[in-house]
């Protein structure tokens, strides 16, 4: 009979099979040849070095990936929205034109002492860094200020905060996994934690050439990066390691509070964190075991509660026109047909202009716009959103095409290259690209035409239906502990890179749609990798077993 266990007692084996004082084939027993050798934990010293070594390579590494040391930069081109960081640190562009978008270049030099911003800013997590990171650069550059008071500031040196951040956080990451674990087995550890969310960091400049940008991406990239490493720590550890346990949640506490906070599209990987955070067991009491989990849990939700729906607030204060265009006239209308135009309250002529961008013309080239559009927001929104509710099939067809973009993680019509320690001034011409394009039929052709359309839609049906097994087949037939465990992890992955799709797509229809699940790609990619290491390692217990 198959046994379905509570949530909160899913995440409580999740450990791996090289632990000590836990009797499994991979452990000797004390009294074997050898055996209090073999058996010996990896003492903290040794933990705490792996750690730092782990943080040193990876700090490096990201720096080399960027071009920040021994290389010319990369970042990310304003696409208009930069000023909404900008001004949150009183910072301006050194442009001759005092922006920084429209130069076909990374506009990396700022200067401070600017008037700030236009509106409220909310509270985020990608502005709280900057303010923290202009204040700590303005008092330790040696440049002089210019003769209006203002002084210097590179994105560059953003960005090398970024990469301390993840340092920091990859190093936590490997000193928790280590714990109890048989000497000479760390590198092994080390490599199944930090590599999957890393890999993907070092090998490609699609997600960190975001940290050199006044966007706020690199805010839930480095959470989402903070929550996979603790949640491998978890993986990787069991509930009797305390210490362990608890450094691993506040990684996934942490983790979850930086993106949810970063910008509203990255609210699910909070979320998954919470529900994470909720059912990872501490310690071996079952009355207390729930109690740290839970606690964390509450926390991250109570720190970044404010702060969320102040985001919500600003975006729908400033954007709530544009995104109530760009659902109903980039999405629900091309994936539903003229039948829709009535339930959203459009004038049937207004299919003829479905598949249009916002920008392109401000809806002008729409029949009644003012009134069906201009005028109600929110009423047009609502009414999409119970369109796509009452229709499945539309919205099947939007998340499919939502992880389609994720393929594109590149987003070519930013530029990368940077503009330098300099002023910057005139145009560098950009080509075309389908991901950029303000009508929606030549991106519809473009993803349709990409290769390996499959592969999103299978990694994410592979990662729900591993987590899926580890819950309901047997204890016996459920592999080693460490399998269960990278399992869920994938598997919790995977939730949140379909979280930020689905948010995507019903949030702002397919506007620079490639842009706005960005950071799903990520996820699927760190979710794959991950699923890598689940099946590496039921392959090794499966042979342990056999000899």
């Amino acid at each position: 009979m198959v046994r379905i266990r509570t949530a909160r007692d899913l995440w409580g084996d999740m450990t791996a099979d090289t632990v000590v004082d836990e009797r499994s084939p991979g452990t000797a027993p004390p009294s074997a040849p050898g055996g209090p050798s073999a058996t010996r934990p990896i003492g903290t010293p040794l933990r705490v070095a792996l750690g730092v070594l782990v943080a040193v390579l990876v700090g490096g590494g990201l720096l080399l990936r960027l071009g920040l040391v021994g290389g010319d930069a990369i970042g990310v081109a304003d696409n208009g929205d930069a000023v909404r960081l900008a001004c949150v640190a009183d910072l301006v562009p050194d442009a001759t034109d005092g922006t920084s978008a429209g130069h076909g270049v990374v506009v990396t030099e700022y200067r401070t002492g600017g008037p700030g911003c236009a509106r409220e800013a909310p509270t985020t997590s990608a502005g709280l860094i900057l303010r923290a990171t202009v204040a700590v650069t303005t008092a330790l550059d040696g440049t002089p200020p210019a003769p209006d008071g203002s002084t210097r500031f590179s994105l560059e040196w953003l960005a090398a905060a970024y990469v301390g951040l993840f340092a920091l956080g990859a190093g936590l990451a490997a000193f928790a996994a280590t714990a109890g674990h048989r000497a000479g087995r760390g590198v092994p550890v080390v490599l199944a934690v930090i590599g999957p969310p890393l890999l993907p960091l070092l090998v490609a400049p699609w997600w960190t050439r975001f940290l050199v940008a006044s966007l706020s991406e690199a805010g839930g990239l480095l959470g989402l990066a903070w929550m996979a490493w603790g949640l491998l720590a978890v993986a990787l550890t069991r509930p009797a390691h305390r210490s362990a346990r608890l450094l691993a949640l506040g990684l996934i506490a942490a983790g979850g509070v930086v993106a949810a906070t970063a910008k509203p599209g990255f609210l699910p990987v909070g979320l998954a964190a919470v529900a994470a955070c909720a059912v990872v067991t501490v310690g071996t009491r079952p009355v207390r075991r729930h109690a740290p989990g839970l606690c964390a849990a509450a926390l991250a939700v109570a720190i970044a509660a404010a702060p969320v729906m102040s985001g919500l607030r600003a975006q729908d204060e400033a954007y709530d026109v544009v995104n109530a265009h760009n659902l109903a006239f980039t999405a629900v209308l091309p994936e539903s047909g003229p039948a829709a135009t009535a339930p959203l309250g459009l004038r049937p002529e207004a299919f003829a202009q479905a598949g249009q961008h916002f920008y392109l013309d401000g809806g002008r080239s729409v029949p009644g716009w003012d009134q069906t559009v201009g005028a109600r927001p929110e009423e047009l929104r609502t009414a999409a959103r119970l369109w796509v509710a009452e229709h499945p099939l539309v919205l099947a067809r939007m998340v499919h095409r939502g992880l389609l973009a994720t393929l594109r993680p590149q987003i070519p019509y930013l530029a990368s290259e940077t503009g330098g320690p300099r002023r910057v001034d005139g145009t560098v011409p950009r080509p075309a690209y389908p991901e950029g394009s303000q009508v929606m039929g030549p991106m519809f052709v473009y993803l349709d035409g990409l290769p390996g359309r499959w592969v999103p839609p299978t990694v994410l049906a592979l990662a729900l239906l591993a987590s899926l097994l580890t819950v309901v087949l047997p204890r016996r037939a459920r592999g080693s502990p460490v399998t269960v465990g990278t399992a869920r992890v994938a598997g919790v992955l995977a939730a949140t890179a379909l979280g930020v799709v689905v948010l995507a797509v019903l949030g702002d229809g397919y506007c620079e749609l490639a842009k706005h699940v960005w950071l799903g790609s990520y996820a699927l990619v760190v979710t794959g990798l991950t699923l890598v290491v689940a099946a590496v390692s039921a392959v090794a217990a499966r042979r342990a077993a056999g000899s």
